[in-house]
């Protein structure tokens, strides 16, 4: 489900539709788990062809073919987590919720979710909403007393929405500094490139894609900072650091790790030439201290094979051969800010002379 995606597709239908079909709540119910998922009260999802008669009419309803391959793929995947498949059906919880009010802003993860920000490994949530007059928390709705500047909110379909920008800073309390990072350099990258944003540097960045990169923050953060009604030290702290050269998730998380470290010479997706040829574009590097960081992602290795392992490692050779000094993260290592500086210090020890005394983050 991307944005801008219709929630009339994934089958949903509500209760009352069900009902006006000939389907009462005895056989809805026993429907649940069966060819009928349950979204939040009222709402459903019809997720298979089910051979039980008495769910013969529900069947009837399916108009999308597509989210039943979807729902079989995922029953069928041998994955022990299927963390893109739990991440729609969160999606389509908060887009088929039928009692939003005139008023009501989604916020929070909610919001994330659907404008598509980064979330690593953020399970089930109740929906988030901000609302300037009512306050409710339940199983499935958390609606805090809270007034969005309209200048804060989009719109999305038939959802009220905070901002993308005001939606990373509101992660900074929800789920930490780290996270939320990511997920305000995806809104910078995002604007800076547009629907090119999978693909932007494949064949290099352009040269003023610094500039490109604080016009962004300019226009999408400073106007929400200076409505921020609290935190707004801390976010600009955040804000200060962002850029738009993070590929990937674990690139953002290592960028925000060396923010912590005070580490602030490090550029990001730095070309490296040997006499006038280019030898490697790298995602990290230290010109003073000819130091350069790898940032691995196992998807990368699976798409491309041996044949990227082999380019990669005469790349790293040809490196070494120039002077630099290589580090080479996992993911799980740029997750952890210990295992980065241990192993960054470990390996990299003429490092800490490079700390400035006033850390960004």
């Amino acid at each position: 489900m991307t944005r801008g995606d219709r929630v009339q597709m994934y089958n949903v239908i509500r209760s009352q539709e069900l009902r006006a079909h000939g389907v009462h709540s005895r056989v809805v119910k026993s429907a649940v788990d069966c060819c009928l998922l349950r979204l939040t009260r009222g709402m459903y999802s019809v997720i298979r062809r089910c051979e039980n008669p008495q769910h013969a009419r529900i069947a009837e309803l399916i108009t999308d073919e597509d989210w039943l391959r979807r729902v079989r793929e995922h029953t069928q995947s041998t994955q022990k987590h299927d963390y893109e498949y739990a991440d729609l059906l969160e999606k389509l919880k908060i887009a088929s919720y039928p009692h939003y009010r005139v008023d009501d802003v989604i916020c929070g993860v909610s919001a994330a979710r659907i404008h598509d920000l980064p979330l690593y490994r953020v399970g089930t949530q109740r929906i988030h909403i901000a609302s300037p007059s009512h306050r409710l928390r339940t199983g499935i709705v958390s609606r805090t007393t809270r007034e969005v500047p309209a200048a804060d909110t989009v719109m999305v379909g038939k959802m009220r929405l905070t901002s993308p920008a005001l939606t990373s800073l509101d992660l900074i309390p929800q789920i930490g500094e780290p996270g939320a990072f990511a997920a305000m350099e995806s809104v910078v990258r995002r604007s800076v490139f547009g629907a090119e944003e999978a693909s932007a540097g494949r064949f290099g960045y352009p040269p003023d894609v610094g500039q490109l990169e604080r016009k962004a923050v300019e226009e999408h953060f400073a106007p929400v900072l200076a409505r921020l009604p609290k935190g707004r030290a801390r976010a600009a702290r955040l804000i200060g650091r962002i850029g738009a050269r993070s590929e990937s998730y674990a690139e953002s998380r290592c960028s925000y790790n060396l923010s912590v470290l005070g580490l602030c010479g490090f550029e990001q997706q730095v070309q490296v030439h040997e006499k006038g040829r280019l030898v490697a574009r790298v995602d990290f590097m230290d010109r003073v201290a000819k130091t350069v960081l790898f940032v691995d992602g196992a998807a990368k290795y699976v798409e491309n094979g041996g044949a990227r392992l082999q380019k990669e490692a005469t790349q790293f050779n040809r490196l070494v051969a120039l002077g630099y000094r290589i580090v080479r993260f996992t993911f799980a290592e740029v997750m952890d800010l210990e295992a980065f500086a241990t192993k960054l210090y470990g390996q990299a020890p003429w490092l800490r002379g490079r700390v400035t005394r006033n850390r960004s983050v």
